[in-house]
């Protein structure tokens, strides 16, 4: 909204939006209402089609709409703890001085989560190396923040030696996870293809949501692109606007504040990136992308095109 001058000089407020009741409005609002209505019909014309959304997947095909799982629950367990170190790093980084009250009381709460987690490892079903490993990533960050909390902070230095070793078991982490879904997703996807027919399954199309830092390289973006046959780059892979693409990414960021909040994201990613995998944008990819390559690489017995390379002299 803003405020302009009115003929008399007081100030009124004006909007660029036209008014339901303006003709050109209402001109509008039913332009809104065919696209709408035409793109049900579209959608439905293109069934089936498959949406990868969070843990799941739906499935629309025939009318009908079908779900399954895309990852366990072994997925979020290897994540969290992948993300204690981070937590760590981005609590004692960047800081002058000694950690003033309200930063104790982070580190308090923070050693309080880790701790009961490591204490409630076991019984998960973790294989013994994966258990090992969580012990050892959520060891080494009680370590250090007790180590901080004891000094009023850590040097930059140490801080550094930390996050460097922890680098190892957090992509080992991030390995076991990128399998759990690939494993999951690829087991619900076959269940319905076998339902299929040949016709169905040549124009099965997929949809995946993603998150703007996590983008290139999605795990299920990945999957889709290699098991429809879609151009393949492995952990680089992302969507092109080709006509006839069969593997589409949905990401939104329309408002103020989340465009604020990705700026801060940016810049925030790139130094913990930098720190901790001496690559800036690598989390600007799917944390589980590098992973997800070589698994798909194994499983379907095929190497990734490099960005560049597709579709080079057709």
């Amino acid at each position: 909204m803003v405020e302009r001058a009115s003929s008399a000089g007081a100030p009124r407020e004006v909007s660029a939006a036209l008014a339901p009741t303006d003709p050109l409005g209402a001109l509008n609002q039913a332009f809104l209402d065919a696209y709408a209505a035409r793109r049900e019909a579209v959608l439905a014309g293109i069934e089936p089609i498959i949406a990868q959304i969070d843990d799941s997947l739906i499935l629309r095909r025939g009318g009908r709409r079908f779900e399954g799982p895309a990852r366990t629950r072994r997925y979020h367990e290897l994540k969290v703890v992948a993300h204690a170190p981070l937590a760590v790093h981005a609590l004692l980084s960047g800081r002058r001085g000694a950690l003033d009250g309200a930063a104790r009381g982070r580190l308090a709460e923070l050693r309080q989560r880790i701790a009961a987690a490591a204490a409630d490892l076991d019984g998960r079903g973790f294989t013994p190396e994966q258990l090992a490993r969580q012990r050892r990533i959520l060891g080494a960050s009680l370590a250090l923040l007790d180590e901080a909390s004891a000094a009023g902070g850590v040097a930059p230095e140490a801080l550094s030696a930390f996050t460097r070793a922890q680098t190892p078991d957090v992509l080992l982490n991030a390995e076991d996870a990128a399998r759990d879904q690939i494993e999951t997703m690829h087991a619900t996807v076959e269940a319905w293809k076998r339902d299929m027919t040949p016709d169905e399954r040549e124009r099965l199309r997929a949809v995946v949501a993603v998150s703007h830092m996590a983008r290139p390289g999605n795990v299920a973006a990945q999957y889709f692109s290699i098991t429809l046959g879609e151009t393949w780059q492995g952990r680089f892979d992302q969507e092109d606007l080709r006509p006839g693409k069969r593997v589409l990414t949905a990401e939104a960021t329309f408002d103020e504040a989340e465009a604020f909040a990705l700026l801060a994201t940016h810049a925030l990613d790139a130094g913990v990136a930098t720190r901790f995998f001496g690559e800036e944008t690598r989390l600007s990819r799917d944390i589980l992308a590098d992973a997800a390559e070589r698994i798909l690489a194994g499983m379907f017995h095929k190497e990734p095109e490099p960005p560049g390379e597709a579709g080079a002299g057709g």
